[in-house]
């Protein structure tokens, strides 16, 4: 990896190399990644390929006083290469399409939260066969089971060192690690030969707290669940969302509905209700990037913007200032930056995302939930999405369960549920203490009050 004093540099020269050869240059922004990556996949319970790589690139943004942008990047870092990107860069802009909102790039920042534990340097250390192991736990947990036929899933592990520089004298820097593990396990049951998937994954922060063994036990768990499917009636029950349900439903629709971009385009449910409520009490979601150990956490954004926690709901009620923004939709709608830029890759111009996105815990437990329940629906997953435009959903339940007096029962068959997001958020009755993380989503079990759940048993 390049040292930090060859990338301080090597930026210097470039924001003032490219200042001074355009008088129409506005600003210039320099993005640079050096990324460490470890990879180990496995398919049909046997290791099928690994990988370990260097990925290091910067990308150049560039405004000019017209607001057009310009950009470019190169996957080797250089001063030769570093001046022929700012070239092209800049004869993007020129013939780039002007745009008034397109105001500036951040100005400097003084105070930057400190978030903790966002490296692991064990990580750094981590060999191919250290990695393995991993591997071969889940691989055990599928040979061990006479239920589970096969099995594909995956370890990961990298570092990533950002640093981010703009004209306006700003300069960030940080270094993260991030790891995973999947199980995605095949069941049969001898007796019918019906055959089902689980599926579970883990990101962390920190390698110890990898549990591979629960994450493969998790996954084939939920597809012995999953056997033997039940054909059911058109009814109108009460609904359990699992964490996983929960993500499907609440919080990946509304990750999308309160990005600014899709806001201010209309293509977002939650068009002209800000500052309303859009479901019941106990619906209260955070966006908070200052958690330690997050996945989601950083001490500040795609573009060095300072990270913060922001409430988007409370009690039902979507603020005013709910949505997430970046400098330019931020620019755009005359307010701050929420520290919400977000970049795939230094291969990729910033768009909006969350941080760790939480719906906050309740205060009942997850059997309380269930306990008073004759008859309802257990929804754990469904492939298919709502309309983020209108918020309806017509989707079919691929893993869910009956529920009879408080137990988990039979699999659903060709069941589907059809809502509209806001009612279903109107209708939640409850929410369970205990709750999951999954990547950047922290979700709780969610009761619903009655829905229409389509059958095809006439």
């Amino acid at each position: 990896m390049e040292s930090a004093p060859d990338i301080y540099s090597l930026a210097s020269k470039g924001i003032k190399h490219a200042m001074r050869i355009d008088s129409n240059l506005k600003a210039i922004e320099l993005y640079f990644s050096l990324n460490r990556d470890m990879n180990i996949e496995i398919e049909e319970n046997s290791i099928k390929n690994n990988e370990f790589g260097f990925d290091n690139g910067f990308g150049v943004r560039v405004i000019d006083n017209r607001g057009a942008l310009g950009f470019s990047f190169a996957n080797k870092i250089g001063e030769k290469q570093l001046l022929k990107i700012i070239f092209i860069a800049m004869k993007m802009m020129r013939s780039g399409t002007p745009d008034p909102d397109f105001k500036a790039f951040p100005p400097t920042y003084t105070n930057y939260p400190n978030v903790k534990f966002l490296y692991d340097k064990s990580i750094k250390d981590l060999s191919l066969e250290e990695s393995t192991n991993y591997i071969e736990d889940i691989i055990t947990i599928c040979d061990s089971d006479d239920t589970a036929i096969s099995q594909s899933g995956a370890f990961s592990a990298s570092i990533a060192k950002t640093y981010i520089f703009n004209s306006n004298g700003l300069e960030v820097h940080s270094k993260e690690s991030l790891c995973s593990i999947s199980s995605h396990m095949i069941a049969k049951d001898k007796t019918t030969n019906d055959t089902s998937f689980g599926f579970e994954y883990q990101l962390s922060r920190i390698l110890a707290d990898i549990d591979a063994i629960k994450v493969a036990k998790t996954a084939l768990k939920k597809a012995k669940l999953n056997l033997n499917r039940k054909k059911i009636k058109k009814v109108k029950v009460p609904l359990i969302l699992s964490p996983q349900g929960t993500n499907s439903l609440i919080l990946k629709p509304l990750a999308t509905a309160i990005n600014a971009e899709s806001y201010q385009y209309n293509r977002s449910f939650l068009v002209g209700l800000r500052g309303e409520t859009i479901g019941s009490e106990h619906l209260n979601i955070e966006d908070n990037a200052l958690y330690d150990k997050g996945v989601g956490s950083s001490s500040f954004d795609g573009e060095g913007v300072p990270c913060q926690n922001k409430k988007i709901i409370s009690k039902g009620l979507l603020h005013k200032n709910g949505l997430l923004h970046n400098y330019y939709t931020a620019g755009k709608d005359g307010v701050e930056s929420t520290g919400n830029a977000a970049r795939s890759s230094y291969s990729s111009i910033p768009r909006i995302g969350i941080s760790n996105f939480i719906l906050k815990p309740g205060d009942q437990s997850r059997d309380d939930l269930f306990e008073d329940i004759k008859y309802g629906i257990l929804l754990n997953y469904t492939g298919d999405r709502p309309n983020l435009t209108t918020g309806d959903f017509s989707g079919l339940i691929l893993q869910g369960n009956i529920i009879e007096n408080g137990e988990i029962k039979e699999p659903l068959n060709e069941t589907m549920l059809t809502i509209n997001l806001l009612d279903l958020y109107k209708k939640i009755e409850a929410v369970s203490k205990e709750s999951r993380t999954y990547g950047s989503f922290q979700s709780p079990y969610v009761k619903v009050g009655n829905v229409q759940i389509v059958g095809s048993v006439n």
